[in-house]
């Protein structure tokens, strides 16, 4: 079995180096064939010069910006592993997650890590605006969608490609929503979801504005809603 791991970089190249070399280090321990992709998501700095720096990885893009969900989808579009798991580059969620996922491999399609389950460690919180806009926004998707997952936004996810080549296909949203979008189609295709407990520390160099993030994600959220007949389609 193979595992191709996604890494959607915009903008990451102050430390993009350190954190890849970190994963790279993590999966020589793993008992598991892999491939490390690194998706350039239409950076503005150095992030491409950094990434053609690196050794041993696969190397993906594009000059103009689509967002973490484009990144992901451009990742899985290129992986040829038996399963994709994708994850942030800054490493909030640490990289013991990949302990819980590699005996999940085979048995479960999707596997998500939660910040919110009863296992799971935050040494670092997020401010409480944050916290308060997360809580918000869990309640109203869980509402929305009729889900029953603790946290549909963790940055690090784990698909069988058959699954995942599916469901990026059906892709419409390239904004933070897209893990929403994801799991909606599951749902649709009725799949089961399977959530892990995480270390996750928050990165507080983000320069991510939760006001304007989050308007941008609930106009996503109507999109995806409405498109439900399409992904119905690809039953």
């Amino acid at each position: 079995m193979k595992l191709s791991i996604i890494i959607p970089c915009y903008n990451e190249a102050k430390d993009l180096k350190e954190k890849v070399e970190q994963v790279k280090q993590k999966l020589n321990t793993l008992t598991i064939e892999s491939e490390l992709i690194l998706v350039n998501d239409g950076s503005k700095d150095n992030t491409q010069e950094v990434i053609n720096s690196i050794d041993g990885i696969v190397h993906s893009g594009y000059e103009v910006n689509r967002g973490k969900g484009g990144a992901v989808k451009q990742g899985i579009l290129n992986a040829t592993g038996d399963y994709i798991l994708f994850m942030d580059a800054d490493l909030s969620t640490d990289l013991k997650a990949f302990d819980e996922v590699i005996p999940l491999l085979g048995k479960e399609k999707f596997i998500i890590g939660s910040r919110h389950h009863k296992e799971s460690v935050i040494p670092v919180k997020q401010p409480a605006k944050r916290r308060f806009i997360g809580w918000c926004c869990r309640k109203i998707v869980n509402h929305r969608f009729h889900f029953h997952y603790s946290d549909t936004q963790c940055g690090f996810k784990c698909i069988e490609k058959s699954l995942a080549d599916k469901i990026a296909t059906l892709q419409i949203v390239n904004g933070f929503a897209f893990d929403v979008e994801y799991l909606y189609i599951a749902k649709l295709l009725g799949v089961k979801v399977y959530e892990i407990p995480v270390t996750w520390r928050d990165d507080r160099g983000s320069t991510v504005s939760p006001l304007k993030s989050s308007i941008k994600f609930f106009k996503d959220i109507k999109v995806i809603k409405k498109n439900k007949k399409n992904y119905l389609s690809a039953k």
